[in-house]
């Protein structure tokens, strides 16, 4: 039996040993003690779905008060700050402000608003005046206030801009409404008249907004007031239904308009009016003390977003309205919280195109999805109502809907989702908690570095189970895992080994020695799985790959990542496995993901190259659709199984954070997921995270050539020595700039794709004149590529390259031609015979001297062979000579049989000479014509057998098998039989030399009638067809490294051809080089008839 917490961990205490009663009621003491704690340590929890990103303000930005924030057509954020404007591409601000004695400058450096007409000009209100920035070239036009102009600004103090649904311009200043005339580049004014009810209420207008009805509603200091654009009338809107004009409840500071068609008014300080336009009755909402109200009276922003959303900025905070529960959820700065608000002074609210919602205030930006449904879990210490710790390790949701989660400081909570109920529970040794588990009799088993402790629910205590001297104890006390199998054993993963126990009988089975005789090298089991087969998939940590382990038969399979073979796994390390409902097996390894075919037993391969977060993968869970969800070191990627394609959330997507932890991913009855990082733990229903669809859009922003800036256009003209030339470029996707990634390619000079990774510029030089076409996309950090942006580049030619160039050189050419034409004819005729006497004289001396090389070549290669063949039997004669003088000299007597052995060889080497020197001198009359051949009639094939059958001992001795298989028994011909017998003699010592052991000779006799054949084949080296051209030849040799140490005179081959001619017969030679060759003397029965 494994021993518990109570004969382990206080068997020694303070130094003093205590007996087994006392040690029994001090345990029970402490169980107590620690359950009373345990009871008292709760917490009202906190789900938070809204994380902010803070944007980065040190990139350039001109002041951190964001007054107004507005996107361009181009993509580009626009933000008003208090010291200029600043245009924003994700990388890095521009800024525009005043400049002292610069007419193209704003008038002030107080932005208070920011719009883009239909033409595509920017339109900047300041404090004093209006400025029209064009944005390719920069040129800014102002617009002010003259006293003596009735058709110029009212003021030049402009608060607020609107440019309506038909391009009209609405500039609202402190000292009236004006509309701007694009024919007359003028304003006309609109004023407050106190004697007409049909004017506006108060000249100082603050805000501008148009409703769905194409009504422009006018925020003033005094009122609310509306202008129909169908009768050209104003209508005043106060406070209340009496009218009473109180100027400090009616200073409104901003409109707008919810999905039902409410008008929001926003006030300086008596906190937000809905105004039921079809009504014409008001709600009231203001600040309290309830939590649900908004946080501020004093109204700095109103906005509704494309969820139909209206969000509240105030000086205390940003407030979200439930249209439901007609209650408003508060979001504030936590100064410990990095992911907050950045700060409670909300001045400005703005989505962007990909839906990304911007929260200005007065200390910086910060942005947020608005459809991102993740809630978060995390540490609270200045309410002390979240987890405690950020670091969360281990995930369980039991029975009763209870979360449990483990922490890095070996806290235990759980978490009572509907009440909101925190509790934590601590172990005797508060053991960091690496998983949780949790079985049918309702126990939660918790895998620790100090063992695995089994937690009661009902009686909050913990039992450890550990390693020990006990055989039935844990193989190691650092547990990583706990995996329940379909038979209720408890499967226990160690950094030293696997094993199982059953509680039943409180056995402990170990599996080290099992593993370890299947091949298993790695004791570190990180990871085990049940499939729907009933089959233990094992992940090792370190090196050890994927384990297939059948439990009835103990058969065991490693899979391992090979580098040569793409159907392996990635990686070895294991961190996850599960399976889908198609019986794939979903395998996470600290380099990718994999998806293992078990049929197949092939695996597919998931890495950042194609579209993963990040290679460092912890954890997979399946959703109702077969697509895994993968937490990473990145952030956590869903991979779409029908598009093939993944999407990845990150922080900015409103996750506890980029990196998660091992161990930290669970998936409950209901289909939620949960995973849990360094800052918490996030949870979500996989169909409730929505795909907004978005596609960024790359732009290109910016061409420097030579350094210096040049007007965007489609298609771009440059000189021939402005090669030289840099683009910049941004993706309009704000939501994690960092993440941003570029490929770029400029065709006509890179064969593909260049990806940059984050950098978003490309550099080109020394470009060659011709057409080009620069391409650049972008991929957000959700994955999604945008399609291409692309400009024509046209590198002109040089002058000296150009076609009027080229024209004026051939002329020159034509000329100049034309005279050398007239001299060079003369010359031509006069030189033209001589040159053909020179060249056929050349040619004929070319072919005689390379015929004297040639023979000269085959000369010196003859007599350096001859030479050896001479020398070799002289110095064999002339050693027996030497050792028989030696035996006389010293006085000893030769025997009779050493004797006769010694003569023997000088005999044998005697008549080899004689051989080469009868060969030399046989060769020779022939060529001269004076050798002559004794015709007789022999019967050709005993001639050749009997030939054939003296040579066999000596082919034999050199491993090589002679066959001699004549057609006929017996044939009769006319010939010389010594010479005959001399031909095949040499052809079978050709075909032996060049055999090499082991190999074959094979003489044939075929009977042709008024001719015979006689064939000598072998299974030598063979002979290329080149050499067999020349072998035939006096002095004809191959000259190859492979048979340089086994050749010969070169005369043998030459006599046999030259005896066979004196027969009127023919040889030929057959061969492929390693396939043997064929040597086939053809004689007619009777020579002299063909006389």
């Amino acid at each position: 039996m494994i021993k518990g917490a109570e004969d382990n961990l206080t068997a020694f205490v303070g130094g003093v040993y205590i007996n087994k009663s006392i040690l029994k009621n001090t345990i029970q003491l402490i169980v107590f003690i620690l359950v009373v704690s345990m009871l008292g340590t709760k917490a009202k929890g906190i789900e938070s779905n809204t994380k902010f990103k803070r944007v980065e303000i040190e990139k350039g930005l001109s002041q951190t008060s964001a007054q107004v924030i507005f996107q361009d057509s181009k993509g580009y954020i626009w933000i008003g700050t208090s010291d200029g404007a600043n245009r924003y591409d994700g990388q890095q601000y521009k800024t525009y402000k005043y400049e002292l004695e610069d007419s193209n400058s704003l008038t002030s450096n107080n932005v208070d608003d920011i719009v883009q007409d239909d033409d595509g000009y920017i339109w900047l209100a300041t404090s004093k005046g209006l400025n029209k920035l064009e944005p390719n070239t920069e040129k800014i036009k102002r617009y002010t206030s003259n006293s003596s102009d009735s058709k110029s600004l009212s003021d030049s103090n402009v608060w607020a801009l609107l440019k309506s649904r038909d391009g009209k311009l609405w500039v609202g200043t402190t000292a009236g409404l004006d509309l701007y005339d694009k024919n007359t580049d003028s304003f006309n004014r609109y004023n407050s008249n106190p004697s007409d009810d049909n004017s506006l209420s108060n000249d100082f207008i603050t805000c501008l907004f148009e409703d769905l009805d194409g009504v422009i509603w006018i925020g003033t200091k005094n009122g609310l007031n509306c202008y129909n654009p169908k009768n050209k009338k104003f209508t005043r809107y106060f406070s209340n239904q009496s009218n009473d004009k109180d100027e400090d409840s009616n200073f409104i500071t901003k409109i707008c308009e919810d999905s039902s068609g409410n008008i929001w008014v926003g006030t300086n300080s008596s906190g937000i009016r809905k105004y039921n336009k079809y009504k014409g009755t008001y709600t009231e909402y203001k600040s309290s003390e309830d939590k649900n109200s908004i946080p501020s009276n004093s109204i700095q922003a109103l906005f509704r977003d494309s969820l139909g959303n209206v969000w509240v900025g105030t000086k205390g905070g940003l407030s979200k309205y439930d249209s439901v529960t007609n209650k408003f959820t508060n979001f504030q700065n936590k100064y410990y919280d990095s992911t907050s608000l950045v700060n409670d002074d909300v001045v400005s609210i703005y989505q962007d195109k990909s839906g990304l919602i911007w929260i200005g205030t007065n200390k910086g930006i910060s942005t947020f999805q608005p459809h991102i449904n993740f809630k978060n879990y995390t540490k609270n210490p200045a309410e002390g109502n979240g987890l405690s710790d950020e670091m969360v390790g281990g995930i369980y949701e039991d029975e009763d809907n209870i979360l449990w989660v483990g922490t890095n400081s070996g806290k235990l909570n759980s978490i009572n989702r509907v009440t909101g109920e925190v509790k934590y529970y601590s172990s005797q040794l508060n053991s960091k908690i690496n998983s949780l588990t949790g079985d049918k009799q309702g126990n939660i088993w918790i895998s620790t570095v100090d063992g695995l402790y089994k937690f009661d629910k009902n009686t909050n205590q913990f039992k450890l189970y550990t390693k020990t001297s006990d055989e039935n104890s844990l193989t190691d006390k650092n547990v990583k895992y706990t995996y329940i199998g379909r038979d209720g054993v408890l499967w226990i993963c160690t950094r030293q080994g696997l094993d199982s126990f059953d509680e039943s009988t409180g056995k402990v089975t170990h599996y080290q020695n099992i593993l370890k005789k299947s091949g298993v090298s790695d004791n570190f089991i990180s990871y085990i799985f049940e499939d729907t087969d009933g089959v233990l998939w094992i992940g090792c940590g370190l090196d050890g790959g994927l384990i297939r382990f059948e439990k009835t038969s103990n058969n065991i399979k490693i899979y391992k990542s090979k580098d040569t073979d793409s159907s392996s796994i990635t990686s070895n390390s294991i961190k996850a496995i599960s399976e889908d409902k198609l019986g794939n097996l979903w395998i996470a390894t600290n380099h990718g993901l994999n998806k293992f075919n078990k049929a197949k037993e092939q695996f597919e391969r998931y890495t950042e190259k194609d579209g993963l977060v990040n290679n460092y993968v912890y954890g997979v869970l399946l959703d109702d659709y077969n697509n895994p969800w993968v937490s990473t070191n990145g952030g956590i990627s869903k991979f779409d199984i029908n598009k093939s394609s993944f999407v990845s959330y990150d922080e900015s997507d409103g996750l506890q954070g980029n990196e998660f932890n091992e161990y930290s991913f669970y998936k409950s009855k209901s289909g939620e997921m949960f995973f849990g990082g360094i800052n918490g733990l996030s949870s979500f229903y996989p169909s409730e995270i929505m795909e907004t669809g978005y596609v960024p859009q790359t732009i290109i922003q910016r061409l420097k050539v030579l350094n210096k800036e040049v007007e965007l256009s489609d298609e771009i003209k440059l000189k021939y020595n402005e090669n030289y030339f840099n683009f910049n470029f941004f993706l309009v996707d704000y939501k994690n700039t960092d993440k941003n990634e570029y490929a770029y390619m400029l065709e006509g000079v890179d064969k593909d794709w260049v990806y940059s990774s984050n950098r978003n510029s490309a550099s080109y030089t020394n470009i060659d004149s011709g057409t080009y076409v620069f391409k650049v996309k972008g991929k957000n950090s959700s994955g999604v590529w945008s399609k291409p942006a692309s400009v024509k580049i046209i590198v002109s030619k040089p002058p000296w390259r150009s076609g009027y160039a080229y024209m004026l050189y051939f002329l020159v050419f034509v000329v100049i031609v034309y005279f050398i034409w007239n001299y060079v004819s003369i010359l031509e005729n006069l030189v033209k015979q001589r040159t053909v006497e020179l060249n056929n004289k050349l040619k004929e001396n070319e072919v005689l001297y390379a015929k004297l090389i040639d023979n000269e070549k085959i000369k010196n290669n003859y007599f350096v062979n001859l030479s050896h063949e001479l020398k070799t039997p002289l110095n064999v004669i002339l050693s027996a000579v030497q050792l028989i003088n030696n035996y006389d000299g010293d006085q000893k007597r030769i025997g009779r049989e050493k004797l006769k052995d010694y003569m023997n060889i000088i005999d044998r080497n005697s008549n080899r000479l004689l051989k080469v020197i009868n060969d030399i001198i046989d060769s020779s009359k022939i060529e001269a014509g004076q050798y002559n051949i004794k015709i007789e009639e022999v019967d050709i094939v005993n001639l050749v057998e009997d030939t054939a059958l003296s040579m066999k001992d000596y082919i034999e001795s050199n491993g090589i098998e002679l066959i001699i298989d004549p057609e006929v028994e017996e044939k009769k011909i006319f010939c010389d039989p010594n010479e005959i017998e001399r031909c095949v003699v040499n052809l079978l010592s050709n075909a032996a030399k060049f055999t090499d052991k082991g190999g074959r000779i094979t003489v044939l006799i075929n009977d042709l009638g008024n001719s015979v054949r006689i064939s000598v084949k072998d299974t030598g080296i063979g002979i290329s067809e080149e050499n067999q051209r020349i072998i035939f030849q006096r002095f004809g040799q191959v000259d190859s490294k492979s048979v340089r140490n086994k050749m010969g005179s070169g005369i043998g081959l030459t006599l046999v051809k030259h005896l066979v001619d004196l027969h009127k017969g023919t040889v030929e030679v057959k061969s492929k080089l390693k396939q043997g060759s064929e040597f086939i003397i053809t004689l007619p029965v009777n020579p002299q008839e063909d006389i």
